[in-house]
Order: C-alpha cells, then sequence, then structure tokens
C-alpha cells in the first residue's frame, strides 16, 4: 500500500490518541476531526506501523469542537512495534483498550 507524502494538503488529521492490545491485530485511533468520516491507510513492517489518516472534508471545515475514531485491522499483531502517525511523523502511544466499552 503506497500512502501520500506527509504534510498538510488540507484533509490529512493527526491521531491523538490509539487504543489496543500488543496481542490485537485491532488499533481504535482517535482523530483530531468532526465528524468527517476519516479514513485510514497503514503500512506495516517489523519495527513500525505508520497510519495515515484522511478526513472526508478540507481542513476549516469542521467545528474544531469534537474528535473522530477510526479502527484499523492489521495485518499482524501490533506486538512491540511503534505507531507512527504518517501526518505528523511522531510516535503515538498505545494505551491498553477498555474491555468493557465497546467502540463507536
Amino acid at each position: 500500500m503506497l500512502l501520500a507524502a506527509a504534510g498538510c494538503d488540507g484533509r490529512s488529521r493527526s491521531v491523538f490518541a490509539a487504543y489496543g492490545d500488543p496481542a490485537s491485530t485491532r488499533l481504535e485511533l482517535n482523530v483530531a476531526s468532526c465528524n468527517e468520516n476519516p479514513t485510514a491507510e497503514v503500512v506495516e513492517s517489523d519495527t513500525e506501523v505508520r497510519v495515515q489518516v484522511t478526513s472526508g472534508r478540507w481542513l476549516g471545515r469542521n467545528a474544531d469542537d469534537c474528535a473522530d475514531g477510526v479502527v484499523v485491522t492489521l495485518k499482524s499483531p501490533l506486538g512491540s512495534r511503534a505507531l507512527v502517525d504518517e501526518s505528523t511523523g511522531q510516535a503515538v502511544e498505545v494505551r491498553p483498550a477498555e474491555e468493557d466499552i465497546p467502540p463507536k
């Protein structure tokens, strides 16, 4: 899978929180957008998982007062690999998912 170069293209959105279990292939991402129907593309390697989140709207066309969620499924469990937000180039800490709260 090919990702566009990182940067501000008007539709890239940053990931500000991630939840999952190292033994799982499921990651839940909180994204800096508001009701924008974001989608995510993932590129996996042995050492990291890079995620690019793209909004259904252009930058500035939201209310900036909420966050969207995106669920991604990896090809293999996260394990000890780092999660990297492609829009910022920064690692995102993956926190344990709350088992008793179903994802939206």
